[in-house]
């Protein structure tokens, strides 16, 4: 049933492009300026584009390759039904769209529908599962400047239209901050728990497929209380930020970190070599000895798991995260500053 809430979800945002299509379209047919008519036909390739993705989305959706990632899909699914529906709407006038004033004013209306906090969610974790693949999240803010831009230059831009304009792309800053907002650590500025946790499965899916082996590395601070009682919460801080760069700089980008929760960090490397996780823990450890040696001195202990993903991913993922703890309190019962595999 999850399933069959994404595929919805999917399937309309795939729906709104082809209708933007068919709108600029419309728009580039009744132009009689050559450059505004090139515009409208910039702007039907760009929406082209996006119906590619949504169309790969779809498959990866129906191939169960991305897992349920919005917690009210029901919600999600009925705010984008109803954008849609005002889509449909919009597309009927385009055809009998009679100025430049009145195109820009639809369009705008149309990006305006397009927005939703799901389409930088869906494109996220289209990035993680498609590594260097095109997503349209990459180039929309460019896609919205345009509209603005194009006003401007055939002098037909009036204030409201302005306004108008800036409001849509100040939406769309909004909504991504949003998105973000819900899965980033505002601290350190890497993944919080919960994208941690999203983000694992939908790349856990596709080591599944491909019959990966995946990795957990569970990693805390040793002492960290000590630091927080002896130089304050702010340097506290400030170590945390310093220890998670660290981390960042010792790893893959397809490889997911983020903050688990106070002085804990974990990373899900998605396909490594098992014989080779314990020196990358060890190489991780010793970095952030050798990198913290002039700030606050600071060690790590780190717990290893690893495994073949092959049943119920939540499941087995949760099972990887807990094995990884418990080795990493192994490693603090060891005296610490230590790597347990």
């Amino acid at each position: 049933m999850t399933h069959n809430f994404l595929k919805e979800i999917v399937t309309l945002f795939l729906r709104m492009d082809q209708y933007a299509i068919d709108i600029y379209q419309n728009f580039s047919l009744s132009s009689d300026n050559r450059e505004l008519k090139k515009f409208w036909e910039q702007m039907m390739q760009e929406e082209s584009r996006h119906v590619v993705f949504w169309k790969d989305l779809l498959k990866l959706v129906k191939d169960n390759g991305i897992p349920q990632i919005f917690h009210h899909p029901d919600i999600t699914l009925k705010e984008l039904k109803e954008n849609f529906n005002k889509i449909l709407a919009l597309s009927k006038k385009s055809s009998a769209s009679t100025g430049i004033s009145e195109s820009f004013v639809l369009a705008f209306r149309l990006e305006f529908y397009m927005l939703h906090p799901a389409l930088e969610q869906l494109w996220h974790y289209y990035g993680i599962i498609r590594k260097d693949a095109y997503t349209p999240g990459q180039a929309y803010g460019h896609h919205l400047q345009g509209f603005i831009g194009a006003m401007r230059k055939f002098g037909k831009a009036s204030i409201e239209l302005e306004a108008l304009g800036e409001t849509v792309e100040r939406m769309w800053v909004y909504t991504k901050s949003m998105a973000q907002q819900t899965n980033i650590d505002e601290l350190t500025g890497i993944l919080n728990r919960r994208g941690l946790f999203d983000t694992m499965t939908s790349s856990a899916y596709l080591a599944k497929r491909n019959t990966f082996n995946s990795a957990v590395l569970m990693i805390d601070i040793d002492h960290f209380k000590q630091v927080n009682d002896t130089f304050g919460h702010q340097k506290g801080d400030i170590v945390l930020k310093q220890v998670a760069d660290i981390i960042r700089t010792n790893i893959r980008t397809s490889d997911i970190f983020g903050r688990f929760g106070g002085e804990e960090f974990l990373i899900f490397f998605p396909q490594v070599e098992q014989e080779s996780i314990h020196p990358l823990a060890e190489k991780i450890r010793l970095s952030i000895q050798e990198g913290m040696r002039h700030s606050v001195p600071v060690t790590v202990s780190i717990g290893c798991a690893t495994a073949k993903i092959a049943g119920i991913v939540e499941d087995e993922i949760h099972e990887l995260v807990k094995q990884a703890d418990t080795h990493m309190y192994a490693a603090k019962s060891m005296g610490r500053n230590k790597a347990v595999c």
